[in-house]
């Protein structure tokens, strides 16, 4: 299940594909506790802009490297493969080096050309490189500029280090499996209505500590949980009748509108087993295994 391939990544559209490259950007900033507000993308993809699609702007020295490797880094995605004429095209229109390019250089940045379509094997890889590195030979500072090429096979790594945008990318290309969602309206709220979770002091939450007596608020309870659930290893099960806002209280744990130091959605992976998902034996327990990190499970039962 949790598995994907550069055959996947190959068949997302346009949209999708620029979709997932910025949502992979906010996962590494929140895996670092940066803010996922230094990523924007938008507007429609075949519409001009100006040679980038995914932007990453942290303040300069902010320390990020792996597959954001620069405070200043700047994402060009592509369906189709990038071959030495195109990339030449697309950094030199007009044979010009693209302002957004030299911008880059001048913050000791990195641009990255992303093809959903290439397989680069070493050889190729470096050419593509090469290329990328021929088109800034003439702008001042050309030496602060990290430039790379991810190909579909390394955005398919990507993705497996960001397990809950698996089941997004399956979505996207026809290959969802039943059940199985990534973050989203969980608690499913009736059509038209205030899905805004409500922090109401008078709502306790009772854990196994005894100095708790009567119990916490439903913050204080939500974030001591994020705390456990950020370290590795962790457990936490939540027990209740059904119908008292479990559902809404586990899709509240990563909305960072929410008290402080809310979950990473990429992380998250959801079914509800009275949906009958499909893979039924994947259980909290082998599902933790495959994915790592922490564990939660919601159990519709009495206390």
């Amino acid at each position: 299940m949790f598995e994907i391939t550069g055959n996947d990544i190959a068949l997302l559209n346009d949209k999708d594909l620029r979709d997932l490259v910025a949502l992979l950007c906010e996962a590494e900033l929140r895996h670092r506790s940066l803010p996922a507000s230094a990523v924007t993308w938008g507007g429609n993809q075949t519409a001009p802009d100006g040679g980038l699609d995914v932007r990453v702007s942290l303040p300069a020295g902010t320390p990020i490297d792996g597959f954001v490797p620069r405070a200043a880094t700047g994402f060009q995605v592509k369906k189709p493969d990038m071959p030495r004429s195109e990339i030449l095209a697309e950094m030199r229109p007009a044979g010009t080096v693209r302002f957004v390019i030299q911008e880059l250089a001048a913050q000791a940045g990195a641009y990255i050309i992303v093809s959903a379509t290439g397989s680069t094997a070493d050889g190729a890889l470096a050419n593509r490189r090469k290329a990328m590195a021929d088109a800034v030979e003439d702008i001042a500072q050309r030496d602060e500029l990290v430039l790379d090429f991810y190909d579909r096979g390394r955005v398919a790594t990507w993705v497996r280090g960001h397990p809950g945008l698996i089941p997004w990318v399956r979505t996207r290309i026809g290959k969802s499996l039943s059940a199985w969602q990534p973050y989203g309206q969980w608690a499913q709220a009736p059509a038209g209505s205030d899905d805004s979770y409500l922090v109401d002091d008078a709502l306790r939450i009772q854990t196994s500590s005894a100095e708790n007596g009567d119990g916490v608020a439903a913050l204080t309870g939500l974030e001591r949980i994020r705390d456990l659930l950020g370290q590795p290893g962790k457990v936490v099960r939540l027990v209740g009748l059904s119908g008292v806002g479990k559902t809404r209280f586990v899709q509240a744990l990563f909305d960072p509108a929410i008290g402080a130091r809310s979950l990473d959605p990429s992380l998250a992976v959801y079914a509800d087993m009275a949906d009958t998902p499909d893979p039924q034996r994947l259980r909290p327990r082998h599902l933790a295994e495959r994915a790592g990190g922490g564990r939660l499970c919601d159990d519709h039962q009495h206390r």
